[in-house]
């Protein structure tokens, strides 16, 4: 048995400081008068740096999945390196059909290599880090069963709750109603969206203000892990960095036996969804 990991650029893995050797998908970004790819044409910086100053909807950028050719290209290659088994650690299905696609594929490629899917009901390094996780097991000789697995235990004890600036992201991209998103600009609402337990974007809180916001995700966050122990706390953020430090620094102090914490970009292809100046952040029972 030789097993390969693969994941999606909405994973983040471009931003952890070293090269994973897991092979990850990409997605484009559609300005209107432009198409770059996820990672290659443009990076988490210059994309958030290009975005915060829009002020016309119209001007939101979209997405576009992976291409079909591109995930068929990534099997053929698993099969000529000889690999027997994929497991691919794709977004949320919830919220891209990324994952649905790779099913579609993997079907052709049934006698000569298995594929198997994990709808992770994640994004960002939270999806990211299953994938580590699982390159991990594989490399020190965990089965196929065993790191599906351990993924499956790490997704049902995880949840995730973030902070954004303009819903005008999430709408136009139709990861939250166009009444919801009116309504919260019309009130100066800056609501806490989870990732709830199906992978959706839903909204937790309707608060007033963002700094409400983000004291009112410190205590859900605090909420969540009482009680649990040996827990790994993901911070993400698109020009939040500071703020993310600051969060980390308050749930430290209440918690001090939290020292497992990382903190990361969030890729260009997750950032067309919900814009500049957004915070989140997962928490993971180990």
């Amino acid at each position: 048995m030789k097993i390969a990991i693969m994941t999606d650029v909405n994973a983040g893995l471009d931003y952890i400081g070293y090269d994973s050797g897991i092979t990850c998908l990409r997605s484009s970004v559609n300005f209107p008068n432009e198409v770059l790819v996820d990672g290659i044409d443009i990076r988490a910086d210059e994309f958030y740096e290009r975005i915060k100053n829009i002020t016309d909807p119209k001007d939101i950028p979209s997405t576009s999945a992976p291409a079909m050719g591109d995930i068929m290209d990534a099997i053929e290659k698993f099969i000529e390196e000889g690999y027997t088994d994929v497991i691919h650690f794709p977004i949320s299905f919830k919220l891209s059909s990324t994952g649905s696609n790779v099913v579609t594929v993997a079907e052709e490629y049934k006698d000569k290599i298995n594929v198997h899917v994990v709808d992770t009901k994640m994004a960002c390094y939270l999806q990211g880090y299953l994938a580590i996780n699982a390159k991990q097991m594989a490399e020190s000789g965990a089965t196929v069963e065993e790191i599906i697995a351990r993924s499956n235990y790490l997704i049902e004890n995880a949840h995730a709750y973030f902070v954004v600036e303009d819903l005008n992201y999430l709408v136009k991209n139709g990861r939250l109603s166009g009444m919801a998103g009116f309504m919260g600009s019309l009130l100066k609402i800056k609501p806490v969206l989870e990732l709830d337990t199906e992978g959706r974007i839903v909204t937790k809180e309707k608060v007033r203000t963002y700094s409400k916001a983000v004291e009112r995700t410190i205590e859900l966050l605090l909420e969540f892990m009482e009680g649990k122990q040996n827990i790994k706390l993901i911070g993400f953020h698109s020009l939040k960095e500071e703020t993310v430090k600051a969060v980390v620094k308050k749930i430290q102090e209440a918690r001090p036996d939290i020292t497992d914490v990382e903190i990361h970009f969030i890729t260009p292809a997750v950032g067309a969804h919900i814009g500049a100046g957004v915070i989140g952040f997962g928490v993971m029972v180990l």
